[in-house]
C-alpha cells in the first residue's frame, strides 16, 4: 500500500466518524429538546413555589433571621379570669409546721379548655293540634329539618371538613376526641350534603350578588373530578367571593356567573377566553395583571443579562401606572395619564422588537395592549389580579390534601361551603355562628 491509498483510507475513515458524529449530535440535540419541554413545566414563571424543584434554594445561613426591622408585633391579650382559685397553706408540707404569717402572693393566669364531654341527647316532643279555623298546627322548634343531628354538629362537622381542610376520617377522630362523639367518615360526609342542601340557596344568592358588583376578579386553576381535568372558578370582589367548578375553561363560564349585562371592570390574567367574553353592548372593559407580564419578563432576564435593563425598564413603566392610579386627579387628567404610560409601554415594545428572546412575552403584552391602562381611569381598580390568586391558595391546599373530588355531590359541597366560609372570612364574620344560624 503506498503512500496515497493509505492517505485516502483514512480519509474515507475520518469521514464516516464525523457522520456518525453528526448523527449522535443529531439525536442528542432532540434529547435536549424534549428535556427542555419537560423542564418548561416545572421551571416557568406561572410554576408556584412548591413544584419549583429546581429552584436555586436559598441558604438558611445567609437569611437574618427573625422580624424584619420596623416591624409591629402582635401580643395577644391576656383575657379577664372567670374564676379564681386560692392556693394557700396552713402547716408546712415538709414539717407540719404551723405557718403564721403570709409572706407574698404571685398571680398567674391560666386559660384552659374542658375535658371532652359526652355529647348531649335530649328526646323533643312536638304536640300537632288541630285547630278549627287553620286545621293541623304543630309548635315551633328550632330544630334542624330533618336528620338526628343538632346545629352544632352539623356547623362543627362541616367547618372542619373545609375550613379546617381535615379528610373525613380525621373529621370523626377529631369529632371523638373533643367531644366523645363517635361517627364514621361516612356519617360525616352524610352531614355534609345535608348542610349543603340547607345552605344551597345562599350560595344561588352569591351568584346574583356577584353580578352587581363593578370590579370582579377572576382566575382559575385546574383540579380532578373522578381523575378527570376540571376547573376551579374563582370571582371574589372587596366582600364576597364565589367558587364554581366546572369541566370548561371557555369563556361560557364567566357569561354564566356575571350574565349578559355586567357593566364593571373584570381583572384577569393574559388567558384568551376573557377577551372573548362580550356583554349585551358588545364590550367588557379587562384590567390584565402585571404581576403576570412582570414575572414573564424577569423569567428572561434572569436568562439572558442583555434583558435586564429592559426589566427595569418595564418596572418602572409598573411604577409609573401605579403613581397614575394612586393620584387624586379628575377623570380628564386621568386620561392624559393614562396617554402618557401608553406612550411609554409602546416605546417598550418598540425596542424590545430586536430581542428575539422576548418575543413570546412581547406578543402576550401588544396583544392586550388597551387592558393594561384600566386601572388609571378607574382607580378602584388594582393594577394585579392578586386577589383572586389569594382566594385560589385554600382550594389549592384541599386539592393537595384531597387529591381529587369523587363525584358530583363533592364538586357541589366544595363550591357551595368555600364560596361561604370565604365570603364570611370576607366580611369579618364567624363562619359557625353564620352557618348555625342558616341550619
Amino acid at each position: 500500500m503506498n503512500k496515497e491509498e493509505y492517505l485516502e483510507k483514512e480519509v474515507e475513515k475520518l469521514r464516516k466518524k464525523i457522520k456518525e458524529l453528526e448523527k449522535e449530535n443529531k439525536e442528542l440535540e432532540k434529547e435536549n429538546n424534549e428535556i427542555k419541554k419537560i423542564l418548561t413545566l416545572f421551571i416557568n414563571p406561572h410554576t408556584p413555589p412548591s413544584k419549583q424543584f429546581f429552584k436555586k434554594k436559598v441558604s438558611q445561613a445567609s437569611k437574618k433571621l427573625g422580624a424584619p426591622l420596623g416591624h409591629k408585633g402582635a401580643t395577644r391579650k391576656m383575657p379577664q379570669p372567670t374564676e379564681t382559685v386560692k392556693h394557700f397553706l396552713t402547716n408546712c408540707p415538709k414539717c407540719n409546721n404551723f405557718l403564721k404569717k403570709l409572706l407574698y402572693t404571685e398571680e398567674r393566669i391560666i386559660e384552659e379548655i374542658p375535658e371532652p364531654q359526652p355529647i348531649k341527647v335530649t328526646k323533643h316532643i312536638i304536640g300537632f293540634y288541630d285547630c278549627k279555623n287553620c286545621g293541623v298546627v304543630t309548635a315551633e322548634t328550632s330544630l334542624p329539618k330533618e336528620g338526628s343531628f343538632g346545629k352544632n354538629v352539623l356547623a362543627q362537622t362541616t367547618l372542619m371538613k373545609y375550613d379546617d381542610r381535615l379528610p373525613a376520617r380525621k373529621v370523626a377522630n377529631t369529632l371523638n376526641r373533643t367531644f366523645l362523639f363517635e361517627a364514621t367518615h361516612s356519617t360525616v360526609l352524610n352531614i355534609v350534603q345535608r348542610v349543603v342542601k340547607a345552605v344551597q340557596h345562599v350560595y344561588e344568592q352569591l351568584k346574583i350578588q356577584i353580578r352587581n358588583f363593578f370590579n370582579v376578579y377572576i382566575d382559575e386553576t385546574g383540579i380532578k373530578v373522578q381523575g378527570k381535568q376540571f376547573w376551579i372558578w374563582v370571582f371574589t370582589t372587596l366582600t364576597t367571593t364565589l367558587f364554581v367548578i366546572r369541566k370548561s375553561r371557555h369563556c361560557k363560564i364567566v357569561k354564566e356567573v356575571l350574565g349578559e349585562n355586567f357593566q364593571g371592570v373584570i381583572n384577569c390574567d393574559g388567558w384568551e377566553t376573557y377577551k372573548t367574553y362580550k356583554n349585551n353592548n358588545d364590550k367588557v372593559l379587562l384590567q390584565r395583571c402585571w404581576a403576570h407580564a412582570k414575572r414573564e419578563v424577569e423569567a428572561v432576564a434572569e436568562k439572558y443579562d442583555e434583558v435586564k435593563p429592559l426589566f427595569k425598564w418595564f418596572q418602572d413603566i409598573y411604577i409609573m401606572v401605579c403613581k397614575a392610579r394612586e393620584s387624586e386627579k379628575p377623570i380628564y387628567q386621568r386620561t392624559k395619564l393614562k396617554e402618557k404610560c401608553e406612550n411609554e409601554l409602546r416605546q417598550w415594545l418598540d425596542v424590545t422588537k430586536s430581542y428575539k428572546e422576548l418575543k413570546i412575552v412581547r406578543t402576550k403584552i401588544e396583544n392586550g395592549f388597551e387592558h393594561w391602562f384600566t386601572c388609571i381611569i378607574h382607580p378602584e381598580v388594582e393594577p394585579t389580579n392578586n386577589r383572586a390568586e389569594r382566594m385560589l391558595r385554600e382550594q389549592v391546599v384541599i386539592r393537595k390534601i384531597t387529591g381529587t373530588l369523587r363525584n358530583e355531590k363533592g364538586t357541589t359541597a366544595n363550591e357551595t361551603m368555600m364560596s361561604l366560609i370565604t365570603t364570611w372570612k370576607q366580611q369579618n364574620k364567624n363562619p359557625f355562628l353564620e352557618l348555625r344560624a342558616l341550619l
